[in-house]
């Protein structure tokens, strides 16, 4: 039976890249391509859902892989990762990237053509591969075809019964216990800046053998309310303090001990896991339903990921010239306008055969 709540968080979690990508740009913390403003709500924003939200995406995606392979074989599940990640990954890389590169540039004071930039990226197309400018929030898509492969033989094992995980003694306390080995891997493989590829795996295999299990889903709904508060309260504090740290005057990160290094992500990664499991939770208990709307979202869901930078930036160079002084008007205009020009988007992409197979869109 088809869980709609996963197909519900997974597109609820990718609308709020289109405030989250927004306020970047009004934040301290980093954004794609071009930086507008230190505001304490942007950075708050950020805050609230780095830490979690997209991990979530990776645990869901490790789920869905075990109902995958329900249906198909490794060979048939490997030909759909490659047409549903890597071919539009890369030809969000050629087609969309370098569209939302040309807005943050010019916004930076760049005066060339968009002929010249998309020839100076794919010039030295590794060095830009490394600095994140070739694959924006593309990476995504590329980590998560990188896992599905890498992870394959160990769950293709698993299915053939050479060893058993005692799913039926799989406890609340003892999943988070996991904790301990996101905050181990989070500190290897940053192939892209802040984002461990150790930990995505971690996160998808855990999705695989742990929480695809309806024995284990329906214990976190039990205790969804625990799980929810203790992420919440933990988040706020985690917020404040990081904004606290912000606004603060010095250079005090470069002292910072190994062993503070190891609490701080420690802690990000006790949000990280309560906010996957508690959210989990709370959406099996209350988004379990379906309408055509969610089902729109869901099927549109990596389109609306992968074109969504595009209108982002666009948009935001336009509105933050036309009405400088601005800030919350500038920031709902171009969510709102960002928004309805993918869903405007992905409807044209789907009507053209060529470009509607390099984007994975089936029929």
């Amino acid at each position: 039976m088809r869980k709609y709540y996963l197909d519900n968080l997974r597109w609820l979690i990718i609308l709020i890249l289109f405030p989250y990508h927004v306020l970047l740009i009004y934040s301290s913390i980093g954004s794609y391509y071009f930086h507008v403003a230190n505001s304490s709500i942007a950075n708050a924003f950020i805050l609230t859902f780095a830490p979690w939200f997209m991990q979530l995406l990776f645990t869901i995606a490790g789920i869905a892989t075990y109902y995958s392979l329900k249906r198909r074989d490794a060979k048939q599940y490997l030909k759909e990762r490659v047409s549903k990640l890597l071919l539009p990954a890369v030809a969000g890389a050629i087609m969309v990237i370098p569209v939302s590169v040309y807005f943050g540039f010019l916004y930076s004071g760049y005066t060339g053509s968009f002929l010249s930039l998309w020839l100076s990226i794919f010039s030295h197309p590794l060095e830009n591969l490394a600095n994140g400018i070739i694959i924006g929030p593309l990476w995504f898509l590329l980590y998560l075809f990188i896992i599905s492969v890498v992870a394959l033989p160990l769950i293709m094992k698993y299915k053939k019964g050479e060893w058993r995980i005692p799913l039926e003694k799989v406890t609340v306390p003892k999943l988070l216990l996991g904790i301990i080995p996101l905050t181990i891997g989070s500190f290897f493989l940053n192939l892209y800046p802040d984002k461990s590829i150790v930990q995505f795996l971690l996160l998808f295999l855990a999705g695989y053998f742990l929480l695809s299990d309806d024995g284990v889903q329906e214990k976190l709904e039990d205790k969804r309310w625990p799980l929810f508060i203790s992420f919440v309260v933990l988040t706020v504090i985690y917020v404040v303090i990081a904004l606290s740290i912000l606004s603060s005057s010095g250079d005090s990160a470069t002292s910072t001990s190994i062993i503070s290094l190891f609490l701080m992500k420690l802690y990000a990664n006790v949000i990280l896991w309560l906010g996957v499991l508690g959210v989990m939770g709370m959406g099996k208990h209350y988004l379990e339903f379906k309408n055509r709307t969610t089902l729109y979202l869901s099927a549109a869901s990596f389109l609306i990921y992968i074109f969504h930078i595009i209108w982002v930036n666009l948009f935001a160079y336009y509105i933050i010239g036309w009405i400088p002084s601005m800030m919350a008007l500038q920031v709902i205009l171009t969510i709102a306008l960002s928004f309805v020009f993918t869903i405007a988007t992905i409807e044209v992409v789907r009507r053209i055969k060529g470009v509607r197979f390099l984007f994975g869109i089936k029929g």
